[in-house]
């Protein structure tokens, strides 16, 4: 429950730098209103995520089991939400002339989303297996704070990456704390999380050819 309201308040803090200007007081052309569906999802999805650890930790099983079946589909709109944001702020920056630089930064919101859509996935997969289930969530929630704390002007890109490898690692080791061994789930998943976190950061900025073939290819099919 620590590391979910940690999440929680990074996700708040780091989006906080950006909110107010992105979506209420802007200047010139208004935001797409797919911004504001996917602020309402992923702020629900924080709250529904702290509110089921919390259950957990005060033994109410029965009604985790039940908010879960809604959790599920929040999960699955959080997803889907994301990846129409995705491709439609970058193609809001493309038109507004970003020309290349926003072709190639596209491997970082598709980075994001997929380091929440796997764990979550195999989380719905695997709900009846518990230690599996919950480690999974955790991990797919830990993800939010990149795209959060990417809009911090003190931490960029890169100092948003090594706060949400920082608290993934956190993770695993409170979590070893209390079973004395490191679970599969983050011997697998953190070292995963974190090397397609360093690939997105790379494709975004050296623009390799057979990248900015694939983000073209993507970006017309959308």
């Amino acid at each position: 429950m620590i590391i979910g309201v940690t999440v929680a308040a990074l996700v708040f803090y780091g989006f906080s730098h950006t909110v107010d200007q992105a979506l209420f007081h802007f200047e010139g052309v208004p935001p797409p209103f797919i911004l504001y569906v996917h602020a309402l999802v992923s702020s629900a999805w924080l709250f529904l995520f702290v509110t089921q650890s919390a259950l957990i930790r005060s033994g109410n099983v029965l009604l985790h089991r039940r908010l879960g079946l809604w959790g599920l589909a929040l999960g699955m709109t959080v997803f889907l939400v994301g990846a129409v944001t995705v491709f439609v702020m970058r193609w809001r920056d493309i038109n507004s002339g970003g020309g290349e630089g926003a072709i190639a930064f596209l491997s970082i919101p598709l980075d994001s989303l997929l380091g929440f859509a796997v764990p979550f996935f195999l989380a719905a997969l695997w709900r009846k297996k518990p230690d599996l289930h919950r480690r999974l969530m955790l991990l797919a929630t830990c993800t939010l704070t990149f795209a959060a704390l990417a809009r911090v002007p003190a931490l960029g890109d890169r100092g948003a990456s090594v706060i949400t490898d920082i608290l993934m690692l956190v993770a695993a080791g409170m979590d070893w704390l209390g079973t004395r061994r490191i679970h599969r789930v983050y011997l697998i998943g953190v070292p995963a999380e974190i090397l397609f976190q360093a690939l997105s950061l790379y494709l975004a900025q050296a623009a390799p050819p057979a990248w900015m073939a694939v983000a073209k290819f993507l970006l017309r099919a959308t």
